[in-house]
């Protein structure tokens, strides 16, 4: 790719000087672009297969960033081509340019409790300034992302095809997965009875999505929404605290290290509810450490399926990579179920505090 003729098809400002590939992602191709002016850029080209339809999903940032900036809440600022296009295509690869962030750092893991709280508030921020947001307008990125009901159907297909002859050394895991089965549908079937709200949801809710400003340490926004679609608040807060329950342990071999942490679940629970107390309704409260138990039981299911079928999703570095991921899943999914009592009190206590 040539970054100076891509960078000249769009709209910024100044003369680029410099650029150099930036951060550590797996998907999209990243550099800095510094120019002779303030402002620096981001270059994306954007991984085209894993996002097929890239035009929905450039429209689908464009309309949320637009949205969160015409109502003063700091966002990624995308900048249009020279054409007026959100992205620029030449031949099959598509480009991408945004504002550059300045004096923000985001965090890889925990290194204290406070961070967790920020984290909640923000994810909590960005759902409140988007509860005005038509979520029908939005592509749907990836169909069924979070229909675990889906998800499941498609384990039981996986299970009885046994493509690759796996299911004999996964039967336990089958096992523990069959028995939540009246589980799985509970927030879908929510969903479609208008028990609870269908909004917009950014769906990688990770701790390093957040911006924080260096010097202050506050909320600058969150970032990475090429997977912002439709959905329902439960399935961002139920992914964050999975997230940060198995952190750097995800495949881990050594499930002792895999369990429920209640400050943890406690701070983030506060921080997001610090401002999506009077948004939630009363069923969505309800389900909130719920939804915990079934995103992480859907990231077990998602594991086991990719294993049954030969790993063709997830990149594996070895033949048992995706089972021995599907079971910290399971441990972690099995001990919040038999402690959601114990987690839905902390979300009461968070209720009430000001």
């Amino acid at each position: 790719m040539n970054v100076i003729d891509i960078i000249s098809k769009f709209n910024i400002v100044g003369s680029v000087i410099d650029y150099s590939p930036i951060g550590n992602g797996h998907i999209n191709t990243t550099f800095l672009i510094k120019t002779d002016c303030e402002k620096a850029y981001v270059l994306q080209k954007i991984n085209n297969n894993v996002f097929k339809n890239v035009d929905g999903l450039m429209n689908n940032i464009f309309q949320v960033t637009e949205y969160l900036s015409n109502n003063d809440f700091e966002t990624l600022e995308l900048i249009k081509t020279k054409d007026g296009g959100v992205y620029y295509q030449v031949g099959n690869e598509y480009y991408r340019v945004l504002v550059f962030i300045d004096n923000a750092i985001c965090y890889e893991g925990v290194t204290d409790l406070q961070q967790v709280y920020n984290a909640g508030k923000a994810f909590g921020l960005l759902h409140k300034a988007l509860r005005g947001f038509d979520a029908s307008l939005l592509y749907e990125v990836i169909p069924n992302f979070h229909n675990t009901k889906q998800r499941y159907n498609d384990l039981l297909v996986s299970i009885k095809s046994d493509q690759v002859n796996r299911v004999k050394d996964c039967k336990t895991e089958i096992d523990n997965l069959l028995r939540y089965e009246k589980q799985y549908s509970i927030i879908v079937d929510a969903l479609a009875n208008k028990e609870i709200s269908f909004v917009v949801t950014h769906n990688d809710p990770k701790i390093n999505n957040v911006l924080f400003d260096k010097t202050s340490g506050d909320i600058r926004a969150v970032i990475d929404l090429d997977t912002i679609m439709p959905g329902s608040y439960l399935y961002d807060f139920g992914d964050a605290l999975r997230s940060l329950f198995t952190g750097e342990y995800e495949d881990s071999k050594d499930l002792s290290k895999i369990g429920v942490n209640t400050q943890i679940f406690e701070k983030y629970t506060a921080g997001y509810l610090n401002e999506m107390k009077d948004v939630l309704n009363k069923k969505e409260i309800s389900l909130l450490a719920f939804s915990t138990f079934l995103l992480t039981i859907e990231s077990a299911i998602r594991f086991i399926t990719d294993y049954l079928n030969g790993d063709t999703y997830f990149k594996t570095d070895y033949p048992e990579h995706n089972l021995i991921r599907a079971r910290t899943q399971l441990k972690l999914a099995n001990e919040i179920f038999n402690r959601l009592p114990e987690l839905n009190k902390i979300v009461q206590e968070c209720l009430t505090k000001k």
